[in-house]
């Protein structure tokens, strides 16, 4: 933020809707793994899917950011 012109306000908006995002992804994660009861369920389908999620997280977020800047410049 200090380097650029950004107005304080919008830093902080935007800011905490990215880290909402980051954090209901981390979250549903850590529910998936509280909610383990044996070993055999590290292969239910919902943990597998909610480290799916949180492994592609940071890629699908890029590829948005990316086409954001894309629409700006063009």
């Amino acid at each position: 933020m200090g380097l650029s012109n950004m107005k304080l306000v919008t830093f902080y908006w935007v800011s905490q809707v990215g880290m909402l995002v980051g954090t209901a992804v981390y979250v549903n994660a850590g529910t998936q793994l509280a909610q383990l009861d044996s070993l055999a369920g590290i292969l239910s389908p919902a943990l597998i899917a909610s480290f799916v999620l949180l492994g592609t997280f940071p890629l699908i977020a890029k590829k948005i950011m990316n086409s954001i800047r894309h629409r700006e410049y063009a």
